[in-house]
């Protein structure tokens, strides 16, 4: 019977996953600005200031038009941001630590998700006039893509070796939809691409052809900055278009949350 229970015991631990060895939620300074959540190295996540919306999105890695049903609570700025500190004993790996912060949600606010395939708007990102203009990386071949994108400023980005996967990531993080490759771009490239954010106001000047002349512009006087729009940017620069269509996209649904519980 002792053998019994201890082999129940240890069945049920297991099924409930690696868990977090401390960890501690509280409301957020209802004055502070700004926030973040990340994942530090250690075993270590790490909450400040952030809506509870906004850490759904970072512990799940989606964007926010794929988390579907949030009551209107978690969303808003005044009663749903949050300090989260939490620590994992040993080195457990990013992947393992988003799987505690899972059960952690699960457990402190009571969320319980699951995951569906909807039918939503997207971007399809295609050649334009049928050809790119992405330049082959030098080292492209073994390994493919392992170089890396810089967000050098605000409208401007540049990456080397580049797989079109991690380009599709940054990408779908510029637009107002996801973007789905549909190139058939298997290379990996180096590639430039300047714009000019929705947020800035528009202007008659010319769009700076080098990043220290960008970075000056900005810099001195941003207001007068005259590049084009992101969807103009990536037909002309990258030679790619951003073709707006429906597709199947996974989704998160939220079926049940709860404010938290006291530490």
């Amino acid at each position: 019977m002792r053998a019994y229970l201890f082999a129940l015991v240890a069945s049920v631990a297991l099924a409930q996953g690696p868990a977090f060895d401390v960890a501690s939620i509280k409301p957020s300074d209802p004055n502070e600005l700004g926030g973040y959540a990340r994942f530090p190295p250690g075993g270590r996540f790490e909450v400040h200031n952030a809506q509870l919306i906004f850490v759904i999105q970072q512990v799940y890695g989606l964007r926010d038009f794929q988390i579907v049903n949030a009551p209107k609570w978690i969303v808003d700025w005044n009663t749903a941001r949050f300090d989260i500190e939490a620590k994992a004993e040993g080195t457990p790996n990013e992947d393992q630590v988003r799987e505690m912060a899972k059960a952690l949600l699960a457990d402190r606010f009571q969320l319980k998700v699951h995951m569906e395939t909807r039918e939503l708007p997207v971007y399809a990102l295609i050649p334009a006039k049928g050809r790119t203009k992405l330049a082959v990386a030098k080292d492209n071949g073994r390994p493919r893509g392992s170089g890396g994108i810089a967000s050098m400023l605000k409208g401007w980005i540049q990456g080397t070796n580049v797989a079109m996967p991690a380009f599709i990531r940054v990408l779908s993080g510029l637009v107002d939809r996801p973007v789905v490759d549909k190139t058939n771009f298997s290379d990996a490239f180096d590639f430039r691409l300047t714009w000019t954010p929705d947020s800035d106001p528009p202007s008659d000047l010319s769009c700076p052809a080098s990043f220290a002349a960008f970075q000056e512009q900005r810099k001195l006087k941003p207001e007068a900055m005259s590049c084009p729009s992101i969807f103009t940017a990536v037909q002309d620069q990258l030679g790619l278009k951003l073709d707006p269509q429906k597709d199947p996209i996974e989704v998160l649904v939220i079926d049940h949350v709860e404010r938290p519980s006291p530490n």
